[in-house]
């Protein structure tokens, strides 16, 4: 059997689909594609990326404001950023920003501006409607 050293955690593994495997990944010669760390650290690697992405995400609408006043700076105890959203104001919208956290930290920024920040009351007022 074939042994492979994860370049992460230099674990020894039976170089197989099981531990080393990008599913659904396939070479320009049909071959699977086969990662060079094991699928525990990629996953590991994999999640804190979308955590360090939503850290940066709520840190960002710490400065934001709602146009109906709703703010840090006004509301603070009562303050939460999970109560922001995003509004997209034109139909240009290639996904939810929540969603987008597995996406680089640039793009996450392009569909953010794309949007007006607003509470979930405001987002409700408009869309409730709908």
């Amino acid at each position: 059997m074939n042994l492979k050293e994860c370049k992460t955690c230099s674990d020894t593994l039976p170089f197989t689909i099981i531990y080393f495997q990008d599913v659904g990944k396939k070479k320009a010669n049909g071959e699977d594609y086969l990662r060079h760390v094991c699928r525990p650290c990629y996953t590991e690697s994999k999640n804190n990326y979308k955590r360090n992405n939503r850290k940066r995400l709520n840190d960002w609408k710490l400065n934001a404001s709602c146009s109906c006043g709703y703010s840090l700076k006004r509301d603070k105890e009562k303050f939460s950023t999970r109560s922001l959203t995003f509004h997209h104001k034109d139909n240009n919208k290639i996904k939810n920003v929540s969603d987008m956290m597995s996406y680089s930290w640039e793009n996450i920024l392009k569909e953010i501006n794309k949007c007006d920040v607003i509470c979930f009351n405001c987002h409700m007022a408009i869309h409730g409607e709908e």
